[in-house]
C-alpha cells in the first residue's frame, strides 16, 4: 500500500485500542440443525435506510416523470468488442426465502466453494451451483447465543493469502441488544469449525445500536465499519457517527478464546461526523499493513466531497493511527430517483448515493456509488477514479436511457499488465423490464479514456417485486456483490436480486469471464495542447508483436471512415505516426486498427476536443 498523502484539510479521531473480544463457541456448520420451519421462514424486514423518507429524495422522485415507452433505446455503453462473456449462473436461493430487502453478498474460495449470504440465511454451494447447505443466522452459532431474534445485514469475505472465509452480520436494532456477530473459519471448508465472537454494538454505552456493516480485509487484519444511530430516532435526527472496528484475522482463524481489537471513532469533517465509510479491497489480492476507505455526503442533491481515510498499520503493531483526506470528484453526483418497474404502482428504492464498493490496485483506487445522472435524471451508477500519488479525482456515470441502474459492487479483473481492469455489477430495472441483475466491464489504457462494455445481464427479472403491503417504495436488494476469483484469470463471480414469481425478491448467482487485451498489436496517446484555443495533436504508438502488413482509419460516431493510412509492412517494433486532426469535428472517434485480409488487429477510443 502506498503511502498516504494529505491533499487536503487533515482531522482529529478517537482511538481504543486493545478491547478484548470474548470467543462465543467454535462450531462445525455441518452439525448445526435447522429447527422445523426454517427452510419457509416469514418474510423479515432489516431496518429501513434513511433516504426512504428524506426531503432530498422526496425532491428528486418529484422531479422525475415516467419515461415509459413503447420503444427501446440504446445503452450508452457500446464497446462490444470487450464484451464480457457469462459462463454459468445458478438460483442462489433454491430453498427458504429472503428477507426484505436481500442484502445480497457472496465470497468464492480458490476451490470454487461459494458462500452467499442474504437477510436472513447463508447458503453454500459448489462452482456448478450443487447446493451444500442452507443455515439461517438465527441458528449459525449453533444456540450458543440467546435472543437472535433479529438477525440482518450478513456480509461475507474470502481470504486468499489464509484460504479462508469470515462472515459478519448483525443482531438487533436498538441499544437494549446491539451486537455484531463474526465467525471465522478454521480451514478453507466453510461446512467445517466456525469459531464465532460477539462485538457489542452500543460500545459508547449509551441509547444507540451499530447499523449497516461494511466489511474488508488486508494481509493481517479484517475491518467492519458500522453507523451508530440513537434509539427510536429517524436516521437524520438519529445518526451518531461511524466507526471502525480492526480485528487480528490470525487469532480469530486460530480461535483463541479471546482475540483484541481497535475502534476508531469520533471521525469528523469540519466538527461533523462522517457516516457510511467504505472499506478498499485491495485488487489483485488483499493490501496491508494498512488500509484505506472512502465516505461521502450520500443524502445531498447534488456534492462533489469524496473523504479518503486510511488506517496507518496493523492492529497488532500498536502504531495504528487515522488520517483522513479531503478530496473533490470531476463530476457531480447525487441522491438517485426510485426505480421504476412494470408494475407502475410500485417503485422500487435505490437509497441515497453512499460509497457501496472500492478496490485499489497500483495506487488507482476504483470505487462505485449509486447516483443520479444529471443528463437523464435516471437512476445509474458514479463510478470513481482516485489516483492515491497526485490526489486527482475522475469519475464516469455509467447509464442507460431505458433502465435505472442501483446498488454497484466492483471487483477487480486484470494483472499485473492490466491494473485497471475492473468488473461493475448492479441491479437494473424499467419501465418494460422486470428487475435483475447486470454486469459492465471497465478497462482502460493508462493515460487514456476508460472504455465501458455493452451492459451484460446475469439475470432477467421474471415479474415486478411487491412485497410490502402498506407501501408503494419496494425495498429492492440494498447491495450487490462481487468477487475475482484469485487463481482465476479475468474470472469474477457475482450475486444480486431479481424479481421471481409470484412478486418476490430474490437471489441470482453467475460466473463471468472478461479478456483483458485491450488491443492486440497496439496503443494510442491522445495529447491536447494547452492553453485552449489550440490544435490538438494524436501521437499514434503501436507495438508490432510479429512482422505484417498494417493499415490504419479513423472512423466518426456516424461510422464514416474520416482518415487512412494506407497498408504498409512493418516488423515486429514499436513504431509512432502523427494524426492531424485539425480536419475533423469535436467528437468521440474510433482508431481501427486492420491487418491481412482486413481483419481487426486492434481498436481504440480517440476523444477530439
Amino acid at each position: 500500500m502506498l503511502s498516504s498523502i494529505v491533499f487536503g484539510q487533515s482531522t482529529t479521531y478517537k482511538h481504543e485500542r486493545n478491547i478484548v473480544l470474548n470467543k462465543i463457541q467454535s462450531i462445525r456448520l455441518i452439525d448445526v440443525v435447522e429447527p422445523d420451519g426454517a427452510l419457509i421462514r416469514t418474510d423479515a424486514i432489516a431496518p429501513a435506510p434513511h433516504t426512504n423518507a428524506s426531503a432530498a429524495k422526496a425532491v428528486v422522485d418529484k422531479a422525475r416523470e415516467r419515461r415509459f415507452s413503447s420503444s427501446l433505446h440504446k445503452y450508452k455503453e457500446e464497446q462490444d468488442d470487450i464484451r464480457p462473456e457469462v459462463l454459468s449462473t445458478f438460483d442462489g436461493l433454491p430453498v427458504g426465502s429472503s428477507g426484505i430487502p436481500n442484502d445480497n453478498n457472496m465470497a468464492i474460495s480458490n476451490a470454487g466453494i461459494v458462500v452467499s449470504v442474504i437477510n436472513s440465511s447463508v447458503s453454500i454451494f459448489s462452482q456448478d451451483g450443487s447446493r451444500l447447505a442452507y443455515r439461517t443466522l438465527a441458528n449459525i452459532v449453533d444456540g450458543q447465543l440467546s435472543n437472535l431474534n433479529r438477525t440482518y445485514d450478513p456480509k461475507i469475505v474470502y481470504d486468499p493469502d489464509n484460504d479462508r472465509f469470515i462472515l459478519v452480520f448483525l443482531q438487533g436494532s436498538t441499544s437494549a441488544d446491539s451486537r455484531i456477530i463474526i465467525g471465522f473459519t478454521e480451514t478453507n471448508d466453510p461446512l467445517g469449525v466456525w469459531h464465532f465472537y460477539a462485538v457489542d454494538g452500543n460500545p459508547f454505552l449509551g441509547q444507540t445500536w451499530s447499523d449497516y456493516p461494511i466489511i474488508g480485509i488486508t494481509e493481517q487484519d479484517l475491518y467492519v465499519t458500522v453507523n451508530i444511530l440513537r434509539d427510536n430516532e429517524s436516521w437524520q435526527e438519529g445518526f451518531t457517527q461511524s466507526v471502525i472496528w480492526q480485528i487480528d484475522k490470525e487469532s480469530g482463524y486460530q480461535g483463541k478464546d479471546s482475540i483484541f481489537q481497535d475502534l476508531f471513532y469520533d471521525i469528523k469533517f469540519e466538527n461533523k461526523s462522517l457516516w457510511s465509510i467504505c472499506a478498499v479491497q485491495g485488487g489483485m489480492s488483499p493490501s496491508g499493513p494498512g488500509m484505506y476507505f472512502l465516505s461521502v455526503r450520500p443524502g445531498d442533491l447534488q456534492n462533489d466531497t469524496v473523504f479518503l481515510h486510511e488506517i496507518t498499520n496493523t492492529q497488532k503493531s500498536g502504531t495504528a493511527s487515522h488520517k483522513l483526506t479531503v478530496l473533490k470528484t470531476q463530476k457531480p453526483y447525487g441522491v438517485p430517483p426510485s426505480a421504476f418497474q412494470p408494475d407502475a404502482s410500485n417503485v422500487l428504492q435505490t437509497n441515497d448515493t453512499r460509497v457501496l464498493s472500492a478496490i485499489e490496485e497500483n495506487g488507482i483506487i476504483q470505487y462505485v456509488q449509486t447516483s443520479v445522472i444529471p443528463e437523464t435524471g435516471s437512476s445509474g451508477i458514479f463510478h470513481g477514479f482516485i489516483n492515491l500519488k497526485t490526489g486527482k479525482v475522475e469519475n464516469n456515470y455509467i447509464s442507460s436511457d431505458t433502465f435505472d441502474y442501483a446498488y454497484p459492487s466492483i471487483a477487480f479483473s486484470g494483472d499485473a499488465d492490466h491494473p485497471n481492469s475492473s468488473v461493475i455489477t448492479f441491479s437494473h430495472s424499467s419501465e418494460l423490464h422486470f428487475p435483475g441483475t447486470s454486469v459492465v466491464f471497465h478497462n482502460r489504457i493508462n493515460g487514456q479514456p476508460s472504455l465501458y462494455s455493452a451492459v451484460v445481464k446475469i439475470k432477467s427479472g421474471e415479474v415486478s417485486i411487491n412485497r410490502l403491503s402498506n407501501d408503494s417504495n419496494e425495498r429492492w436488494g440494498d447491495y450487490t456483490a462481487i468477487q475475482r476469483k484469485y487463481n482465476g484469470n479475468g474470472e469474477v463471480w457475482a450475486c444480486g436480486s431479481y424479481g421471481k414469481i409470484p412478486n418476490k425478491n430474490s437471489v441470482w448467482i453467475g460466473q463471468v469471464k472478461v479478456n483483458n487485451e485491450l488491443s492486440v498489436i497496439g496503443t494510442v496517446n491522445s495529447i491536447q495542447l494547452l492553453p485552449n484555443p489550440a490544435l490538438p495533436i494524436s501521437v499514434a504508438r503501436f507495438t508490432a508483436e510479429k512482422d505484417g502488413v498494417l493499415s490504419f482509419e479513423l472512423y466518426s460516431q456516424t461510422g464514416q471512415k474520416v482518415f487512412e493510412l494506407n497498408p504498409g509492412e512493418v516488423k515486429a517494433g514499436v513504431y509512432e505516426f502523427a494524426l492531424n486532426t485539425s480536419p475533423f469535428r469535436s467528437g468521440i472517434y474510433e482508431l481501427v486498427v486492420f491487418g491481412n485480409d482486413r481483419e481487426v488487429e486492434s481498436r481504440i477510443k480517440v476523444l477530439i476536443p
